[in-house]
């Protein structure tokens, strides 16, 4: 009796454990960071973006956030055109890595939710990235998975 009471808080601990590594890594932010007015992901930024992919195809699942912010511009409509231009170019690899396409809820901020509140060059390229992170949401379905299936009677 006293070995498994022993086993059994030995499984709960490596469980509590297990948890807390999961919330330390769906608090963590990713930041992929763009060229001026660019959407093309950096050579260097590809490897970053294949690493959170594992890490989230290792995890128990749930959806990945692909925030884009952008610096301000005369134009507000063209910051979150960019903004969404440069989410979709990180998803699109996202989803070539494996995640599939449901389970990324992609957000554009444009100049909207600047991540620094200056004008200056620094804080331009702090503002033109997109953020990566794991987010406890359950993913919306695929269309297909929503429907009902009818099937004929064969004859």
């Amino acid at each position: 009796m006293q070995l498994s009471e022993n086993s059994s808080t030995h499984v709960s601990s490596e469980t509590e454990t297990a948890a807390a590594q999961a919330a330390i890594q769906a608090d963590e932010t990713t930041r992929v960071y763009f060229d001026g007015d660019s959407i093309d992901v950096r050579a260097g930024d590809v490897a970053l973006i294949e690493e959170q992919a594992r890490r989230f195809l290792a995890g128990p699942g749930g959806t990945l956030i692909v925030s884009g912010h952008a610096n301000p511009v005369s134009e507000p409509q063209e910051a979150v055109d960019l903004s969404m231009n440069r989410t979709h170019a990180v998803a699109v690899l996202l989803e070539r890595f494996g995640v599939q396409s449901h389970r990324i809820v992609r957000v554009s901020h444009g100049a909207n939710a600047p991540l620094a509140d200056q004008t200056d060059e620094q804080a331009n390229w702090a503002n033109r990235c997109v953020e990566i992170r794991h987010g406890g949401l359950v993913p919306r379905q695929p269309v297909w998975s929503q429907r009902s299936r009818k099937t004929a009677p064969r004859r």
